[in-house]
């Protein structure tokens, strides 16, 4: 009902169009216009137009001003001028003579209507005649259902070529095929696709090939073959089924992902094979250990002589033989092969040092110094290509693997050479108070001898002077105090330490001062130093400041509340009071407060207990069967710990590490009361993560150089000391104590030699 309303829509829109076009043309005429003749033309032409078998199709013709006779003619052949068009039963010219249409159909359209229409008027008495575009009219066959040759199902073997063949023939056009995987893929690759025209020279017949080579995964697949083309709305498809028969594909696996020693292991050994009928045959280290149908095999208690070794499973059927194997990573912990020696090296020689440690998998090596906080080493063997004072030490190998306790070992390096002679060059104390100057000689032999010296003259040591000595023997040397019981303003200034042994001699020249605050070099020490003495003042300041700031919140407070006049009304009198002691409050949250802390008084016991059980855990300990000592002796930095009240008579003194910076060396567990520094050259050498003087055994020997850094040569100290250059202010740790009777309020920086 709609398509015909529509229709006549169109009918009479064209009408109207044609009585326009007369008046238009009536109108030229009746104003002396020179066309005596109007010619005929076309509205509408034919277009290309393509249809399946068996459809109804309608080509279109409308002429304006028809005079002439019409015609359709295919290919070039006339088809008649009358509407029914007699011979061709197929074919009829609808519309109206009125309208000027005359347009073409084609009921059941097969293959001889796929030719090329074009719509024709002949000339009529002076009116020309005309033609239209010629329109290709394209059929479309449907072709037959495609046809694998090879029929529904195929059995065959495992890396064997196949050829499966699927056609689809009489298409117009020829039909587009495709085989698809049984996974519903389209194959891409190793196809060959071909067509053969008919003898109608228009419908085509297709093959598709496609060769591959089976594999296990192909068994019991389904395979597709679909055809398509224009003619048909779904495509149309053909299967077939293969039978692959393969060898056996083997998967060994065992119990564990990760095998350590000790443990009990079961290997399975997994088959798939066409078909299922296998054998099974057992191998380790390709020797025969199980046959016949056994799918396991267990090892007990596996130790770390198996890694390595192999197990493989042998599986067999009639197609063939499949052998799979798996090698042994049994993981164990690390273990020395042998220990790390001692070594006493000489002065400039190269030293070798021998990490050999057996795990698996391969351990993790690394190589560290007493004498510095990073790694120098990290393969098997550890070089110093020249042996210096600053190199003589600890050297730790550690071996780590992951899941097994590490494992380290110490080897102890040292140099025979005359005694050196280190400590601060500038140690402090306290007049009145028990006073200790501290000497390490660093020395292999232990020092025969040591000399204290003052103003060129040797200390007299007798208790009833007040003067005594104190040596703590430790492993490389000793250590050396002079304690100077009460010392008097006399006995500040300039000691000299001097040790002899057999191999040399070596002084140091060791200035005592009195400590004052004017001294303290770290600001922040100063800062604390001052307040520490300016307290009072300070309190009365901040009370002052205090003061004012409340005294001027309140008045603004009052003046603001003067200025606000509001009504008062019965029911805002609590709101009005609320809003008062809202102002009360804003005016006590502006008092300022000042909290000055002071610092709190630090007892004597335990510095004095940590001094006499670091000098008791060094005299316990062995000595080492050859000599050991440290070449260098840097002082450490402590910031002195300042405090306002008296506590007995001494003064703590807290980390000075601000005033000297010098990094602990320790060669064993009794240095480690901080006494043995490294010189800043050394640093400077092993402070990298890779000390440059340190390389593996197969390093280039191009790069070992003999202009190592070397610390500076120790100057020996005679008795006179007007020439002595006046030394940096150092500082001893934080376990030396200077008493006095009386407290200053200024300390100076430095290291404080020591005090009881």
């Amino acid at each position: 009902m709609e398509f015909r309303w529509k229709t006549s829509f169109l009918r009479c829109l064209r009408s109207l169009l044609l009585v326009v076009h007369l008046v238009f043309t009536q109108m030229a005429l009746s104003q002396g216009s020179p066309l005596d003749v109007i010619q005929q033309s076309f509205a509408i032409e034919p277009a290309d137009r393509t249809a399946i078998q068996g459809d109804t199709i309608v080509l279109p013709c409308r002429v304006l001003h028809k005079k002439g006779t019409l015609q359709w003619t295919r290919d070039g052949f006339g088809l008649g001028s009358e509407r029914s068009l007699a011979g061709f039963p197929r074919y009829t010219m609808v519309g109206s003579d009125e309208e000027g249409d005359f347009s073409l159909q084609i009921t059941n359209v097969n293959l001889e209507d796929d030719a090329i229409f074009q719509c024709q008027v002949g000339a009529s008495d002076g009116v020309k005649g005309i033609r239209s575009r010629s329109a290709s009219f394209t059929v479309y066959v449907p072709p037959e259902p495609p046809r694998i040759i090879q029929s529904d199902f195929l059995e065959t073997t495992a890396g064997m070529t196949v050829e499966l063949t699927c056609e689809s023939n009489g298409g117009k056009p020829p039909a587009e095929l495709a085989w698809l995987d049984g996974e519903g893929n389209v194959v891409t690759q190793d196809i060959q696709f071909s067509t053969h025209l008919l003898s109608d020279k228009k419908r085509a017949n297709a093959a598709l090939k496609w060769t591959f080579k089976p594999s296990r995964e192909h068994n019991e697949k389904t395979f597709t073959c679909r055809s398509e083309n224009p003619a048909i709305k779904q495509p149309m498809v053909a299967a077939i089924k293969l039978a692959v028969k393969y060898p056996p594909e083997v998967t060994l696996t065992a119990n564990r992902k990760k095998i350590s020693e000790f443990d009990d292991v079961e290997f399975t050994c997994d088959a798939v094979a066409n078909p299922k009928n296998v054998k099974y045959t057992w191998y380790r280290n390709d020797e025969l250990i199980q046959e016949h149908h056994v799918t396991t095999l267990s090892l007990s208690k596996v130790t770390r002589q198996l890694n390595g070794q192999t197990i493989s499973c042998e599986v067999g059927n009639e197609i063939g033989t499949t052998k799979s194997t798996y090698s042994l990573n049994i993981h164990y912990g690390p273990v020395f092969k042998s220990s790390l020696e001692n070594i006493a090296a000489d002065l400039g020689k190269k030293v070798r040092l021998v990490c050999a440690v057996d795990s698996n998998p391969r351990p993790k090596i690394t190589w560290t110094f007493e004498k510095s906080s990073h790694v120098i080493g990290t393969d098997r063997e550890l070089v110093i290509p020249r042996m210096t004072p600053e190199r003589t030490g600890k050297y730790t190998c550690q071996a780590s693997v992951t899941g097994f306790p590490e494992l380290s070992a110490d080897s102890l390096v040292f140099i025979k050479g005359p005694p050196i002679v280190k400590g601060p060059n500038i140690q402090y104390g306290i007049e009145g108070q028990k006073v200790k100057i501290e000497c390490l000689i660093t020395s292999v032999p232990e020092p025969s001898r040591v000399v204290w010296m003052k103003q060129s003259k040797v200390v007299d040591i007798d208790n009833t002077e007040g003067y005594e000595i104190v040596t703590e023997h430790l492993p490389d040397g000793l250590k050396n105090l002079l304690v100077i019981h009460k010392a008097g303003e006399t006995d500040f200034g300039d000691y000299n330490c001097s040790a002899w042994n057999t191999l040399g001699h070596d002084s140091m020249l060791i200035s005592v001062r009195r400590q004052t605050c004017d001294d303290v070099g770290d600001s922040i020490t100063a800062l604390l130093c001052s307040v520490t003495e300016n307290l009072p003042m300070m309190i009365i300041l901040a009370g002052v400041i205090g003061g004012i700031v409340l005294i001027v919140s309140i008045t603004i407070v009052i003046i603001l509340c003067l200025r606000r006049k509001p009504a008062v009304k019965v029911d805002d009198f609590g709101q009005e009071n609320k809003a008062k002691q809202s102002d009360s409050t804003s005016s006590g949250d502006s008092d300022l407060k000042v909290e000055i802390r002071t610092a709190s008084s630090l007892s004597n016991n335990e510095p004095e207990r940590s001094w006499k059980e670091t000098n008791e855990t060094a005299r316990v300990q062995d000595r080492p069967d050859i000599y050991k000592y440290n070449m260098d002796y840097t002082e450490p930095n402590f910031a002195p710990k300042l405090e306002t009240q008296n506590n007995n008579g001494y003064i703590p003194y807290g980390d000075y590490s601000r005033d000297y910076n010098a990094q602990l060396v320790h060669l064993n567990s009794s240095r480690d009361s901080g006494l043995y520094d490294s010189s800043p050259q050394l640093l400077n050498d092993i402070g990298n993560s890779m000390d440059p003087n340190f390389r593996p055994a197969y390093s280039n020997p191009y790069l070992r150089t003999s202009q190592a850094s070397l610390s500076p040569d120790h100057a020996i100290y005679g008795s006179t000391r007007g020439n002595s250059p006046k030394p940096q202010v150092p500082s001893l740790p934080p376990n030396h104590y200077i008493t006095s009777q009386q407290i200053p309020s200024h300390l100076k920086p430095g290291t404080l030699a020591t005090h009881v």
